[in-house]
């Protein structure tokens, strides 16, 4: 190899192998081996295809190039493995030469280390996939996002920092009456007419991307007509094309029907009470009024009854009407108080007033008063722990609460059926249990029973108000207790009431 030649190549860390016209080996430079896929087989006088497998095939371009039929043949991008398993990657070239003492033509075969420009080409190529990849993601994100924007039921604007509109949405332009063109470019107080709005924004920059400035601020806007109406703005800002840049993104819904709306509920609400607040006020005089003239007749029948004189054949028959109106008077003394009572506690006047009672003996006391009273023609069974109960309750209300579940129980019992009264303690709160034999209560009619002057369908001729159920309730409810209620049509009904045996009133 010419001398010169060699000094050439070095630089570009190019080695070579010179082929006679069998393609055998006649001379090579000292590191080529590096470059063979079978080191070994790169020695004078062997076949140059056993070294480099990649021109086997190749025979005929390369008797072409030697006869001086083709200038050369190359091979680009060959790759091989050193230790490890890291490629490197080398190009061949093949032309023809004639050695310098014997003249004879040859193949020259070049081979260079193309490793650091193959790789460098493989990241480009892969840096170029992944932009592209990048760049069809990001049109997919833009035209999602776009698709979210224009379905939007909802106003979106989105401005510079300045307020110049950049973006507006398809139902911005519905809901203010203007293009889409004649929105760009311009300023948002065009839409906007509260500048405090817009100055509590431009007040909060610098902001950081993503950050919510402003949140269901009710703003007057006006449309392209010029009529003026309210929208429920919230306010973001967001990054803008340069780094140090932000824009705002305004997002609007109308709510002037709403605020109607709510005015006209808040009227409706302001009369409810009005005439929640006159009932209760005619209902606490007439309560009033009639229980003046029912004492008056009371005590007149009862005046009546100890002084009337008549003989011994009508004495029995008046002193059974003397009795009938004084039980009339009383009822209707009674079903005052009811009504009374449940007016307050619909109006929410009703108190609570808890203090330290014996609810076992309270409840033994209660259970004498109905078995004088009321049942008769009844069995009342009553059971209760051995030891005391005491809680917290208030007196008035936890009478009202049984004297109506044992009345109930008794009135809609067949007469010799037995009512049971269960009073338990359960850790810290004590529960009335009370069943009847009775009709029981139609599934239809279960969800409505504690609602005020609702009573059963299958009652029949029974009196009774409706109201007692509904004051049970809301004197349980006082209690922060619970109510729970059972029953089947034929066979009875079960009533059981959970109260705290301590409050938060506990002193």
């Amino acid at each position: 190899m010419n001398p010169f030649l060699k000094k050439l190549l070095a630089p570009r860390h190019i080695e070579y192998l010179s082929v006679d016209r069998n393609l055998m080996i006649l001379e090579t430079s000292r590191a080529v081996r590096q470059f063979a896929d079978r080191p070994e087989e790169v020695s004078p006088g062997k076949d140059v295809r056993a070294s480099f497998p990649e021109l086997i095939g190749a025979e005929e371009v390369l008797k072409a190039v030697f006869e001086g039929k083709k200038a050369s043949f190359e091979v680009k991008g060959i790759a091989r493995f050193a230790e490890g398993d890291k490629p490197f990657y080398i190009d061949l070239y093949i032309s023809q030469h004639q050695d310098e003492i014997s003249l004879e033509p040859l193949l020259l075969i070049l081979l260079e280390d193309v490793t650091e420009n193959m790789v460098l080409k493989q990241a480009l190529v892969q840096r170029a996939n992944e932009a592209s990849l990048l760049v069809s993601a990001l049109a997919s994100s833009q035209d999602y996002i776009h698709k979210i924007i224009t379905s939007m039921a909802d106003a979106l604007l989105v401005t510079t920092s300045s307020g110049q509109i950049k973006t507006i949405n398809p139902a911005a332009q519905k809901l203010f009456g203007y293009s889409e063109a004649e929105l760009l470019g311009q300023p948002v107080s065009l839409l906007i007419k509260d500048q405090q709005f817009i100055d509590d924004i431009k007040n909060q920059l610098p902001c950081l991307n993503g950050s919510e400035l402003l949140r269901n601020r009710e703003v007057v806007c006006s449309k392209k007509e010029g009529d003026n109406f309210l929208v429920d703005f919230s306010c973001s800002c967001i990054q803008a094309d340069g780094i140090e840049k932000r824009d705002f993104v305004y997002i609007g819904r109308d709510i002037t029907e709403r605020k109607r709306a709510e005015a006209e509920t808040q009227k409706a609400l302001e009369t409810q009470k009005e005439l929640n607040q006159m009932r209760a006020n005619f209902i606490s005089m007439t309560s009033h009024e009639f229980r003046t003239p029912l004492t008056v007749i009371l005590t007149s029948v009862e005046l009546l009854e100890n002084f009337y004189e008549t003989t011994d054949k009508y004495k029995p028959k008046v002193q059974q009407y003397f009795k009938m109106i004084e039980n009339a008077i009383r009822q209707m003394a009674d079903m005052l108080d009811e009504v009374l009572l449940l007016s307050k506690a619909e109006a929410g006047k009703l108190t609570f007033h808890p203090s330290l009672l014996d609810v076992k003996k309270f409840s033994e006391e209660i259970v004498a008063e109905m078995q004088f009273s009321k049942s008769k023609k009844h069995t009342l069974k009553f059971t209760c722990p051995p030891e005391k109960v005491f809680g917290w309750v208030d007196e008035k209300l936890l009478r009202q609460i049984l004297v109506n579940l044992l009345s109930n129980a008794i009135k809609y019992s067949p007469q010799g059926g037995m009512v049971r009264f269960d009073l338990r303690q359960e850790q810290d709160n004590v529960s009335f249990e009370i069943e009847d034999e009775g009709m029981g209560i139609l599934k239809e009619d279960q969800e409505r029973l504690f609602e005020s002057f609702y009573r059963g369908r299958n009652v029949n001729n029974i009196s009774g108000t409706g109201l007692g159920l509904a004051i049970v309730k809301s004197s349980v409810d006082l209690h922060g207790g619970e109510i729970i209620m059972r029953s089947e049509v034929g066979k009875g009904t079960v009533f059981q009431v959970i109260l705290p045996l301590k409050t938060n009133t506990m002193q």
